[in-house]
């Protein structure tokens, strides 16, 4: 599943402000001020000409903390270009990832001629926001393993990074399926987190959603493998049933937020809760807009999925080999791309496809653009029940009911 970061990219590492009439500079560190002057104002170009003034002037005799942060501003200022949508977008992240990686080279190949602790521990905190901002270029370019590794180095070198712990996780857990690796650095973010006598590194503006995510993705990572065998950290020896692990991590996402959704959900299916009747409209839809651009590759190349085609072949059968009719109104329940769609196509006068997230409704019309006659974003009972109550003369459905606890609503929805 293709989830989101839990960060956005943030600005340049140092903004300074100077007066846009300074004079001509021919020393590194005034470049890096005028550079970080005009990041901070949006004037990139200007940013990028002065940060690469600064680098070719940068030699030994200079502070590395100024050659680091040269390198990696300028790579900030090509990556905020490389997400503004322009036309050379790609070749802008390319020289992003490129910066970042100059700035580690930097500091990698001067870091043990430093003596000066205080300097050394600017240096330090530089190249980790420079590994972290590269972890997320490259997780961006969907090459997570180069992502995990950079997340990796940035926490190795600031050990109160919590956003490298918890993006790392994010890959571990979504794109390279190493859910014991992601658990281990989820409990660690949190752990930073709610550590009250050391300040964490860019601490969280409002740290309940950001840990009540942390405890719903720990309960996620436990709840993975049916087969996991848990036990306390403090009592290593001691079996503990995983169920109430992750139980109690989405009980704590929702003391942290109540309105978690996410979290309500798989507590309440960790729970067997029988008073939760069906899904919430805001968690399907929030589980799909994440899912879309990834949802038909997962489904069909990854995990070789063909419930749409089975589908079809028994609803031919119910015809005893006879050509099946063609129905004025046919609804595709739960639509998604349109695999199920596509199969009933030929036997619809009207298809309509409804769907609650409205990012896998676009992802279908880009996919099959010619294939619904209606594409709605909606509940599916309102659908039933409203929009075209008393008007449906076929509904196909594959997957989404199970999104339904109680069935008995939708079934009586369905005959309206």
């Amino acid at each position: 599943m293709n989830t989101p970061r839990l960060l956005l990219h943030l600005t340049a590492i140092f903004i300074v402000v100077v007066p846009l009439f300074s004079a001509p500079s021919q020393d590194p560190d005034d470049y890096l001020e005028l550079g970080d002057a005009a990041l901070g104002q949006g004037r990139l170009d200007q940013a990028i000409e002065n940060y690469l003034k600064g680098i070719e002037i940068v030699n030994e005799e200079h502070s590395l903390e100024t050659e680091v942060s040269l390198h990696t501003n300028l790579a900030t200022a090509y990556s905020s270009i490389g997400e503004s949508g322009d036309e050379d977008a790609q070749a802008f992240t390319e020289k992003a990832i490129q910066g970042y990686e100059n700035a580690l080279k930097s500091y990698s190949d001067n870091i043990n001629d430093i003596v000066d602790k205080s300097i050394e521990k600017n240096c330090d905190m530089i190249a980790a926001q420079a590994a972290f901002f590269l972890g997320m270029e490259y997780q961006d370019a969907r090459t997570p393993q180069d992502a995990v590794d950079a997340y990796q180095y940035a926490y190795q070198l600031d050990k109160q990074h919590w956003a490298a712990l918890a993006n790392m996780a994010s890959v571990l857990h979504d794109e390279l399926k190493k859910h014991d690796k992601a658990l281990d650095a989820y409990n660690k973010a949190y752990s930073i987190l709610t550590n009250t006598e050391v300040q964490p590194t860019d601490p969280p503006e409002q740290p309940k959603f950001i840990l009540s995510e942390l405890q719903y993705r720990i309960g996620l990572c436990i709840t993975h493998d049916p087969n996991r065998k848990c036990a306390l950290e403090n009592d290593p020896d001691k079996a503990v049933d995983c169920k109430e692990m992750a139980a109690h991590a989405f009980s704590l996402a929702l003391q942290f937020d109540p309105d978690n959704e996410n979290a309500k959900h798989m507590l309440a299916t960790t729970t067997a809760d029988a008073t939760m009747k069906r899904a919430s409209n805001k968690y399907v839809k929030s589980l799909f807009d994440d899912y879309a651009s990834n949802f038909e590759h997962s489904l069909v190349d990854e995990l070789q999925y063909n419930g749409f085609e089975r589908l079809r072949r028994g609803f031919d059968r119910a015809f005893d080999g006879g050509s099946p009719p063609i129905f004025g109104k046919v609804i595709d329940a739960g639509c998604g791309t349109g695999l199920v769609g596509e199969q009933f196509k030929n036997v619809s006068s009207t298809l309509i496809g409804v769907d609650l997230s409205e990012a896998i409704l676009l992802e279908a019309e880009k996919a099959r653009p010619n294939l619904y006659n209606e594409l709605v974003a909606e509940d599916l009972i309102e659908v039933f029940t409203k929009k075209h109550a008393g008007s449906i003369d076929l509904i196909v459905a594959a997957d989404s009911y199970i999104y339904f606890g109680d069935l008995d609503p939708l079934f009586d929805a369905m005959q309206t």
